[in-house]
């Protein structure tokens, strides 16, 4: 078993030979659908003005450039130093980058109007010391969106499985030629939690009025929690 040290190093390194090429590999791996699929997740959160909105392991900015508008402000956190450059070099307004990890926010408690993450919490090591994170900085009734891969319904699992295990990693290796890299991201997402154990998740730690909506035969899932009054 890796360490969650190694881990977090295996991910940084990853995810620095990725930056350059991880939007196109989203629209590839996905056929386009993450784009839907983020859509779904702004228009829930439904941003407006005065709100500071944390964009956890936000990458390359991919949900900032959706939540972002006038007079208010998101804040892209992620570790990865390459994915962040990558994100700033396309001058977002109202856009700030932080480095650092979920598990450890570098923000004040009750600090933040919303949180998201979008496809990201499966490369986050130590999952529930994050979201107890996530859940210390929200202000009281505020909430966190999570978008990830999950389990499909059970008829399209094989079909699923298939997917992941051949063809993901063969359009990954297509667009960036780094064969080593893809392994693990295939089995990353046969491996995440199934809805319901997210959602049990959630729960554990501390978010009321849980929820989730299921996307695409299941292969994706938004999950929701807010924070309980003081």
């Amino acid at each position: 078993m890796v360490k969650p040290e190694e881990r977090d190093r295996q991910m940084d390194e990853t995810f620095r030979r990725l930056a350059p090429y991880y939007e196109r590999l989203l629209d590839v791996q996905t056929l386009g659908l993450h784009r839907h699929w983020r859509r779904v997740l702004v228009k829930s959160a439904a941003p407006h003005a005065g709100q500071r909105i944390l964009d956890i392991a936000g990458g390359c900015g991919e949900m900032a450039k959706r939540l972002s508008g006038p007079n208010r402000q998101v804040i892209v956190l992620d570790a990865s130093l390459a994915m962040i450059k990558v994100g700033r070099a396309k001058g977002l307004a109202d856009v700030a980058w932080v480095a650092g990890r979920a598990r450890a926010l570098p923000f004040p408690s009750a600090s933040m109007d919303m949180a998201v993450c979008a496809f990201g919490i499966r490369n986050i090591t130590y999952m529930d010391e994050s979201l107890r994170e996530v859940l210390r900085v929200l202000k009281p009734g505020a909430r966190f969106y999570c978008l990830e891969a999950s389990q499909p319904y059970r008829l399209f699992r094989p079909l699923h499985r298939a997917i992941c295990r051949y063809v993901v990693p063969r359009l990954g290796c297509w667009v960036t030629r780094m064969p080593d890299i893809f392994a693990y991201l295939a089995d990353s997402l046969v491996e995440f939690p199934r809805r319901e154990e997210v959602t049990r998740l959630f729960e554990s730690v501390g978010f009321i009025a849980v929820g989730r909506r299921s996307m695409t035969f299941g292969s994706v899932c938004l999950h929701w929690g807010t924070k309980g009054p003081s």
